[in-house]
């Protein structure tokens, strides 16, 4: 039935949930002077940097940026992989 698939759907997104809440994801970018970036962070290169450095495979349109992420430093990005999930991931932009 629905409800137990979207259960099971739900289980998996709080599994993705412990797994990212507790890591920083990297992410290089070319910036000039006091740290702002040339261009901005995209929700492609963050769902990229999920997957290479916590094996998760997020669709971007699972991350929810407020505001493009245009300086180096760190950012919260919201993820919801389900609608009744969504949490914080801390992104560190650093200098490539």
């Amino acid at each position: 039935s629905w409800q137990v698939r979207n259960a099971s759907e739900r289980g998996a997104a709080e599994e993705v949930a412990k797994i990212l809440v507790a890591k920083t994801i990297e992410i290089k970018a070319r910036a000039g002077g006091e740290g702002k970036l040339f261009g901005s962070v995209t929700t492609h290169e963050i769902a990229d940097a999920i997957q290479e450095q916590a094996g998760v495979e997020l669709n971007r349109r699972m991350i929810d940026l407020d505001e493009p992420i245009r300086s180096l430093g760190i950012h919260a990005v919201t993820v919801k992989p389900h609608h009744d999930v969504q949490f914080p991931v801390s992104i560190s932009v650093v200098s490539a």
